[in-house]
């Protein structure tokens, strides 16, 4: 087996509309890990990578609707960049510009948003998700990141063959190439909520350059 997917169980109504189904839909082989949130995110997930066995680890938001054929489309980037350190959904570039994923290619960034994340786990080596710098809800996926780019030396991606948008999918979208990310709570608190800006300050000063959502 070669893919786990892993996620924290925070809200189960947005658990059903969303994660719940994409993953009953999905095709192949996998594995789910699931933890409960009764702990930042940084710290479920380090306790997901400490249970993952797989070669790489889907890591998603409950908020985060995605194809079938899902594992399929990350498989046709992985031949494309077989040694990238993270793909995602959506990120920023190098020049500060917003990238979600496209059906007719494969764009290098900077950083992924925490939204969704697939980690190469035989690139990982002894990183983990900083739980002493970002130990509330901003930023930690955005850092590790930047440890796999500039200190594993390993290259980040959107996923190809597929594309990726911030509303409910369209019914002029086909379900066999769209990801949805039905960002609850950005719609009710805007992309600054909580403790953001503080903590994109952190992320800059540990990471001099570096580019976020």
């Amino acid at each position: 087996m070669k893919y786990s997917i892993g996620y924290i169980k925070h809200n189960k109504s947005v658990n059903e509309l969303h994660i719940g189904p994409s993953i009953e839909n999905l095709k192949g082989e996998f594995e789910v890990i699931t933890t409960e949130d009764n702990l930042f995110p940084a710290e479920n997930y380090n306790q997901i990578l400490s249970e993952c066995k797989t070669d790489y680890l889907i890591l998603s938001h409950e908020d985060v609707t995605f194809p079938s054929n899902l594992l399929e489309k990350i498989e046709m980037t992985i031949t494309q960049v077989p040694d990238f350190g993270c793909l995602g959904m959506v990120g920023v570039d190098e020049s500060r510009n917003y990238h979600w994923s496209y059906v007719d290619k494969i764009v290098e960034l900077d950083t992924l948003d925490c939204c969704f994340l697939v980690i190469n786990m035989k690139n990982r080596n002894s990183i983990k998700f900083d739980t002493e710098t970002f130990g509330e809800y901003h930023l930690y996926v955005e850092d590790f990141c930047a440890q796999m780019k500039r200190v594993n030396k390993k290259k980040i991606y959107t996923i190809g063959g597929i594309s990726a948008y911030e509303k409910p999918i369209l019914k002029e979208q086909t379900e066999s190439d769209s990801m949805g990310h039905h960002s609850a709570t950005v719609s009710q608190r805007g992309y600054c909520w909580g403790r953001y800006s503080e903590f994109r300050r952190i992320l800059e000063s540990k990471w001099p350059n570096i580019k976020t959502t």
